[in-house]
C-alpha cells in the first residue's frame, strides 16, 4: 500500500466519521472557509490552505474539521509536532471521534511517546466498542469492526486484530482495504506516516 493511499484513508476517517448520529451545526462562514482550504489543498497550495483553515477556526472555535485538515498538511510538511497539536485539538473538540483518538495515538507512537499512544488507542477501541454495540449504528458495523481491529494491532494485540480482520475478509472477500490491512503490521502503519521520501 502506498503512502498516499494510507494518508488519504486517514484523512477520510478523520473528516467523515462521527461517533454519534446527531448533526452538528457550525458557523456557515467557517464551513465555507474550510471548503476553500480543501480546494487549495487539492491544488497543493498548502500555505494558503492553512490560512483558510485558521480563518475557519477563528470563525468557529468548535469546528473540528479545519484542525483535521491541518493535520494532513503538517504531515506532508513533516511537521509532526504541529500535526500532533492539531490532532489533540480534534479529540478535544470531538471526543467521541474514535478515528481521531486512533490517529493521535499513531502520532504519539511515531514521536516516541508509547504511553500516550496506548491511552489513545484504548480510548479509540472503547469508542468503537460503543459503536459496534449501538443498535442504531448497524449500517456502519463493518467499518467500525475493521477500524477496531486496526486499533487492536496498534495497541499491540496484533493476533487479535488480524483474526478479526480475517473474519471481516471472509464476510466481504472483495474488500481491498481489509486485504491491505492484513498485509501490514503496526510498524508499517506508523512508518507510512513518518516515512522520509
Amino acid at each position: 500500500m502506498t503512502r498516499l493511499i494510507i494518508f488519504n484513508l486517514i484523512l477520510i476517517l478523520l473528516s467523515s466519521c462521527s461517533g454519534k448520529e446527531k448533526k452538528e451545526v457550525y458557523n456557515p462562514k467557517a464551513v465555507e472557509l474550510n471548503s476553500k482550504g480543501i480546494k487549495l489543498m487539492k491544488k497543493s497550495d498548502m500555505d494558503s490552505a492553512l490560512i483558510r483553515f485558521d480563518e475557519a477556526i477563528a470563525m468557529d472555535k468548535t469546528y473540528y474539521l479545519p484542525h483535521s485538515n491541518k493535520i494532513g498538511i503538517y504531515i506532508s510538511k513533516k511537521e509532526f509536532d504541529k500535526a500532533l497539536v492539531e490532532s489533540e485539538m480534534v479529540v478535544q473538540l470531538k471526543p467521541d471521534l474514535a478515528e481521531a483518538w486512533n490517529f493521535t495515538g499513531m502520532l504519539h507512537d511515531g514521536l516516541g511517546d508509547s504511553l500516550s499512544a496506548k491511552k489513545c488507542y484504548q480510548k479509540s477501541i472503547d469508542l468503537f466498542d460503543q459503536r459496534i454495540t449501538d443498535s442504531q449504528n448497524k449500517e456502519k458495523l463493518f467499518a467500525n469492526r475493521l477500524q477496531r481491529a486496526f486499533c487492536l494491532i496498534l495497541i499491540g494485540k496484533e493476533k487479535e486484530g488480524k483474526e478479526e480482520m480475517k473474519k471481516l475478509q471472509s464476510e466481504k472477500p472483495n474488500d481491498l482495504v481489509t486485504e491491505q490491512f492484513l498485509q501490514m503490521n503496526k510498524r508499517d502503519f506508523i512508518n507510512e506516516i513518518f516515512k522520509k521520501e
